[in-house]
């Protein structure tokens, strides 16, 4: 699934069988490169992150959790660097370890199951998720 088709899914609580927040957007951590947050909004609890651990499903009409406890306020400055949406890698500039720039990241295809990235997307070329080597602020970095 692309992180543009799975943008502002509902996220429905499974005991309460309640929309209870919207994905806005993708934390990605490295090594291997998986999604590791979602940043919610339309939330109707405390908080904006919700860890894809704790997910119990992602499909095309809606994100499950078991409960709207699992919804958290960020406590260290990673998070909340995420919660800001700094962290996104839509947009960012691709640069190979060399220097290399190919383009910027205009989608992001990921296995819903496990989250793992499968593949980043630019105008020009598909470059494969075990490439990722990090991301920041400024840009994300593949090897070459």
């Amino acid at each position: 699934m692309l992180f543009s088709q799975a943008r502002k899914s509902d996220v429905v609580s499974t005991d309460t069988a309640t929309r209870v927040a919207r994905v806005d957007g993708f934390v990605v951590a490295t090594g291997p490169a998986r999604v590791a947050l979602l940043r919610l909004g339309k939330v109707t609890t405390e908080g904006s992150l919700l860890y894809w651990d704790d997910l119990q499903g992602f499909g095309p009409d809606a994100a499950t959790i078991a409960d709207a406890s699992v919804i958290r306020a960020p406590d260290d400055e990673l998070e909340r660097r995420a919660e800001s949406g700094e962290l996104e890698i839509l947009g960012k500039r691709v640069l190979t370890e060399r220097g290399d720039e190919l383009g910027a990241v205009t989608d992001v295809d990921f296995d819903v199951e496990t989250g793992v990235v499968t593949t980043l997307l630019t105008r020009s070329e598909a470059i494969p998720g075990q490439r990722l080597i990090g991301h920041g602020r400024y840009a994300v970095v593949v090897s070459a």
